[in-house]
């Protein structure tokens, strides 16, 4: 997914059929995520930092129907987003 604007709040729906994920972004560029809206176009805590060049990975999920939302400083960052169902 690309993250076209910087201080933008972009989302992903999760099935519940997922059962792991793995993102990261194709340049060096850092990613702030989160499990609620609002919090990562303006960092607001609660909310995480995927460093740049570094990779973010979560098995044995049980989720249901879940939203995850990145955002960004450096407008244009792909985030490559991987799910195994």
């Amino acid at each position: 997914m690309t993250l076209t604007s910087a201080a933008t709040e972009y989302s992903l729906e999760l099935a519940g059929t997922v059962k792991a994920i793995e993102f990261q972004a194709r340049t060096s560029a850092a990613v702030r995520f989160a499990y609620a809206t609002g919090k990562v176009a303006t960092p607001t805590a609660p909310y995480m930092t995927l460093k740049a060049d570094s990779s973010y990975g979560r098995s044995k999920l049980y989720l249901n129907n879940t939203t995850l939302y990145f955002g960004t400083a450096t407008a244009g960052t792909v985030v490559e987003v991987t799910v195994w169902r």
